[in-house]
């Protein structure tokens, strides 16, 4: 079978480069673009298309291989699965069918995941991590007008917090409850006063870091996630208003 050709596609280049490639090959998939059995173009012309690195790109492709999206051939390439359209979109239809109960039970679960990451930052991060999450707050702060560069920062904080805590399932975890919620986050992080909570409570979780706080890390994260509920479902129930 002949190798897929990716016309159209525009190179990434923002932050959280891995994410945005795996939703970008996911999509092309379920529109069709890819279909199952079509083998992707070499590892190179694929990183030349979007503008990124290998490394990038294999770590997109085993997240999609784990999803079942792609399956890896040693030796002889990377294809589409023979998963159906129906399969592909199950976690699509999870996403869209989020009411208030489910969103409780997502933030409930970041509480406990993120909280838990926190702590394990507080016990492990040097001063040079420390500063780093505090450099990456006040270029949050630089950019409180523009909530789409402000939630690209965002992400990276919270990557760098899993990064610190050592634990990859620990971080694959929140990084998955992350991306569940996001398009909600979306509607509510459009709003300054959001923002600035946000930004608030980072300096909180960044503080405990830098003291080696764990037990204050991770009721300063537990906290900010009750911030975001909040700010999420008033956003969701303002989008219900007719």
């Amino acid at each position: 079978m002949a190798t897929a050709e990716l016309s159209g596609v525009r190179p990434l280049h923002k932050a959280g480069l891995t994410d945005m490639l795996v939703t970008r090959i996911l999509g092309l998939v379920t529109a069709g673009n890819l279909e199952a059995g079509d083998q992707l173009p070499s590892e190179r012309k694929l990183a030349e298309t979007f503008s990124i690195s290998r490394p990038t790109l294999r770590e997109a492709i085993r997240a999609l291989a784990v999803l079942g999206v792609l399956e890896i051939r040693h030796g002889g390439g990377v294809f589409v699965s023979q998963l159906s359209a129906a399969d592909l979109l199950q976690p699509l239809t999870f996403f869209l069918t989020l009411r208030s109960t489910e969103v409780d039970k997502l933030y409930e679960a970041r509480q406990l995941i993120e909280g838990d990451i926190c702590a394990r930052a507080a016990s492990r991060a040097t001063e040079a991590d420390a500063a780093e999450l505090e450099a990456l707050i006040v270029s949050q702060e630089a950019v409180t007008g523009e909530p789409e560069k402000y939630r690209e920062i965002n992400t990276l904080f919270h990557q760098r917090l899993a990064e610190l805590a050592d634990n990859e399932f620990l971080a694959r975890a929140a990084q998955s409850l992350n991306i569940l919620g996001l398009e909600f986050r979306k509607i509510a992080s459009e709003t300054p006063s959001v923002i600035a909570r946000s930004i608030k409570d980072h300096r909180a979780i960044a503080e405990a870091i830098r003291n080696k706080q764990p037990e204050a890390a991770r009721a300063a994260m537990v906290a900010h996630m009750v911030h975001v509920l909040g700010s999420t479902r008033s956003s969701m129930k303002a989008g219900q208003k007719p």
